[in-house]
């Protein structure tokens, strides 16, 4: 086996090891399975991604090619052109029995090569809906510190489910906040006894996002491969994206085709209204910036606040892991107009969303710096 193949078999061992700890053991499986194949010698990533030549560990899991791949693979099983696949796969009513399964994945990526060489050469758009189960508890923080409307600025949106994040449901341990007939509903496990404000005053005055390439929800063709991102054997996170995607048939959101850095020194320039906070928001995707991609849109978030008045103060709150391989945190940092900045780490949270230890504003932990998440390469 040489160096590159196997760069590809440790990125996709990896890669299965997180899908196991997540609880998707029919992803790690098949992860697994891809991984015996490059040790065995087929290169498939020749075929579909040639420019990947000579990639090492790191710029496999940076490039998260795994995850294009099994995404690709459900996305075939979903389309319902590949029965071999779909009988296997359990969003499509198979029998959830993973064995054997990237066999059948690669036939059909052969079989279909145009889909697969298109579908693999995108970045993964995965919209996991349940994230605003963290970011919510944050902006009723926000809402609570600044009594004002927040107009939202996200970051790496992809289909911009999340701007209709105030109509679905929340269970927050022993509080609830949100839409009561929202079919779109977040039940996250609570660790601690501490509950989010949800008698603050939130209310979402405007909402702006971006996202390097987005994907238009409102084209019943683009649900597909929203869908096959999620994985397989999840069945209440393909329920609560289906949901969304119906609640964003009412809501329309609209996500700008641009870079975080460049769209945020451009929309934040000019974008100050009296009596609206203004909140920059992210989850789980500033790790796939790179550094010099990362510092520039740091930059343009600090110049805007260190702009603020205490008529129109400024946030960033993010769901990101603080440095590599750590537990993600929700952190909120927000400028006052005072001059100063004060940040605070709200709560540990599941990636996905699913279990949050919650802190809350004033029992968090405080933080010299706004930029909480550090480059991952």
């Amino acid at each position: 086996m040489n160096d590159r193949l196997e760069a590809f078999a440790t990125g996709f061992r990896k890669q299965a090891e997180f899908c196991h700890l997540l609880g998707s053991p029919f992803s790690a499986a098949l992860l697994e399975q891809a991984a015996d194949a490059f040790e065995a010698g087929d290169d498939i990533v020749a075929r579909y991604m040639p420019w990947w030549d000579g990639s090492t560990v790191a710029e496999v899991t940076s490039d998260v090619l795994m995850l294009r791949f099994l995404g690709c693979a459900h996305a075939l099983a979903l389309s319902g052109d590949v029965p071999a696949l779909a009988r296997h796969y359990p969003s499509c009513g198979g029998d959830g029995v993973a064995d054997g399964v990237w066999g059948h994945a690669l036939e059909a990526f052969a079989a279909h090569e145009a889909f697969t060489t298109d579908y693999v050469t995108q970045p993964p758009q995965t919209n996991e809906v349940a994230r605003s189960g963290s970011l919510v508890p944050g902006l009723l923080e926000l809402a609570r510190l600044v009594t004002m409307p927040v107009a939202t600025f996200e970051l790496g949106a992809s289909a911009g489910l999340l701007q209709g994040l105030d109509r679905f449901h929340y269970t927050f341990g022993t509080a609830t906040w949100g839409d009561e007939a929202s079919a779109c509903r977040m039940e996250p496990e609570w660790a601690l006894p501490a509950t989010p404000p949800v008698e603050a005053p939130l209310t979402i005055a405007a909402r702006r996002a971006c996202d390097a390439a987005p994907i238009d929800i409102l084209n019943p063709d683009n649900a597909l491969k929203v869908r096959s991102y999620i994985w397989t054997d999840m069945p209440e996170r393909l329920a609560r994206l289906d949901a969304a995607i119906a609640i964003a048939q009412d809501v329309k959101p609209v996500v700008e085709n641009a870079s975080a850095d460049v769209w945020l020194e451009k929309v934040l320039g000019g974008s100050a209204v009296p009596g609206q906070a203004r909140c920059v928001l992210h989850s789980v995707m500033w790790q796939y910036m790179p550094k010099d991609v990362q510092d520039r849109a740091t930059a343009a978030i600090v110049k805007a606040g260190e702009a603020a008045t205490p008529d129109t103060p400024v946030a960033w709150l993010r769901l990101e892991p603080e440095t590599n391989n750590k537990p993600m945190h929700v952190a909120l940092a927000l400028w006052r107009g005072d001059g100063t900045c004060d940040t605070r780490i709200l709560a540990d949270s599941h990636p996905h969303g699913t279990q949050i230890g919650w802190l809350g504003w004033d029992n968090g932990r405080v933080c010299d710096s706004p930029a909480l998440v550090q480059n991952f390469s």
